[in-house]
Parts: C-alpha cells; sequence; structure tokens
C-alpha cells in the first residue's frame, strides 16, 4: 500500500470540490429555470381563469336580462286595446218623387 501524502489528498479533495461545486452550480441553474417556467405557468393558468371567470359572470348578466325581459312582458296579460268608436256614415235618403195627377 501506498501511503497518501498531505499534499495528494488536498488535490483530490480539491479536485472533488471543483467538481461538486460546478454540479451544484448546474443544478441551481436548472431548478432556477424549472421555478421561472412554473411560475409563468401560474400566471397563464390564473390570467385565463379571471377571464373565463369574467367571461361567464357577463354572459349569465346577459342571459339574466334577458329572461326577466321576457317574463316581465308576458308575465302580465295586456289589457285589450280600447278600440275606436266605429265611423257611421249616414247617406240622406232620396226625396220622395212628386206624384203627378191627370
Amino acid at each position: 500500500m501506498t501511503s497518501v501524502t498531505h499534499e495528494i489528498l488536498d488535490a483530490k479533495l480539491e479536485t472533488i470540490e471543483t467538481r461538486m461545486d460546478g454540479r451544484l452550480h448546474s443544478i441551481e441553474e436548472k431548478l432556477d429555470t424549472k421555478f421561472a417556467q412554473f411560475e409563468s405557468n401560474i400566471h397563464k393558468g390564473t390570467a385565463e381563469t379571471i377571464k373565463w371567470v369574467v367571461g361567464t359572470a357577463i354572459a349569465m348578466g346577459a342571459i339574466g336580462i334577458t329572461i326577466m325581459t321576457f317574463v316581465l312582458n308576458n308575465a302580465i296579460p295586456k289589457a285589450p286595446a280600447a278600440q275606436p268608436a266605429p265611423i257611421v256614415i249616414q247617406v240622406p235618403s232620396a226625396p220622395p218623387t212628386p206624384v203627378h195627377q191627370k
């Protein structure tokens, strides 16, 4: 067996430390990228949800107003419209024809 000197051990440990630092750095970059993507997806989903909720609320409001208008216009029977008095035209009768006596 060969004995390991202090300098060799330090050199190997420094090499391992350098490699581990590189790996940790790449892992941190990957995590940062993934979290940024995740946050972007959350914001996109929130925006989509808000659009759908607002659109649904507007549609429900329009449908509600339409139904209320229809019900209020057709629920109460309408009074028959007063018919105007009929126009009566009287034609004078023809004057009696004189009778000639001879």
